[in-house]
């Protein structure tokens, strides 16, 4: 991730990295619940935005914080960072875990986004297409899961994971159990989407073997100004290993440029 500048930041008593590049309107991504495959994919939309990847507490180069213990209190982190960064209005972007933390957070703010992208996220309770519990794979499969890619995939498999590694990717899927290990979904969500007023574009992977494509139509359903997309050959990973989702959220963003 060479592309990239670092900045910073002391939120909360939690010290925190933001990856940073490109020049333009801001644009924010909020990664998943793993940081290994790295960030490049974004440095395409650096080309047009100014593009903030910061990593969360507990993940890649953040602090951990152990009082964090719902999605709301990522939403009091970011409010904290964004503020600490200068953004009043920005594009999101949220994967996975991430995309669950940027609904939830345009429930509350969608005053401040202009543009919002949530790339096959969990928060939705689906029973008749439900979430494959994360939590319950073993981690030497977990590639398999959010790869599809299969060049990226054999290149991951290939090269075995070295102890620095292994302790992170504890770390984050620690991080992680604090917020979904009881359930991967809110409850309440669904009832304040309609709140999201806002032009948002739901992109998913038809290969998806962690949630299954099927719940893309569910989030059409309940944000206002929703635009489902299904790539055909992508998985969950989506931007991580499919420059047709990259482009897709691109396409996208520049729609209010």
């Amino acid at each position: 991730m060479s592309g990239f500048e670092r900045e910073h930041f002391t939120i909360g008593g939690i010290d925190t990295t933001v990856l940073v590049a490109g020049e333009g309107p801001p644009l924010v991504f909020w990664h998943g619940a793993g940081t290994f495959t790295g960030f490049d994919f974004a440095l395409e939309w650096a080309r047009t935005f100014r593009v903030y990847v910061p990593y969360h507490p507990g993940f890649g180069e953040s602090a951990v914080d152990e009082s964090i213990s719902a999605m709301h209190d990522y939403v009091m982190h970011y409010l904290d960072l964004l503020d600490a960064l200068g953004l009043e209005r920005f594009r999101l972007v949220g994967h996975s875990l991430g995309g669950w933390l940027a609904a939830t957070f345009a429930t509350e703010h969608a005053h401040r986004i202009e543009r919002l992208a949530l790339l096959s996220p969990v928060g939705l309770r689906v029973p008749e297409h439900p979430t494959i519990d994360i939590f319950k794979i073993p981690p030497h499969e977990l590639p398999g899961y959010l790869i599809s890619n299969p060049a990226l995939l054999q290149q991951m498999m290939s090269a075995p994971p070295t102890v620095d590694m292994i302790v992170q990717q504890y770390r984050e899927m620690t991080s992680a159990a604090r917020v979904a290990w009881t359930r991967t979904y809110d409850t309440t969500l669904p009832r304040w989407l309609h709140r999201v007023r806002v032009p948002t574009l739901v992109l998913w992977g038809r290969q998806d073997r962690m949630l299954p494509a099927e719940q893309a139509a569910v989030w059409g359903r309940l944000l206002p100004q929703a635009e489902v997309q299904v790539l055909e050959s992508s998985g969950h990973g989506l931007v991580i290993d499919d420059p047709a989702a990259v482009q897709a959220v691109q396409d996208f963003m520049m729609l209010a440029h």
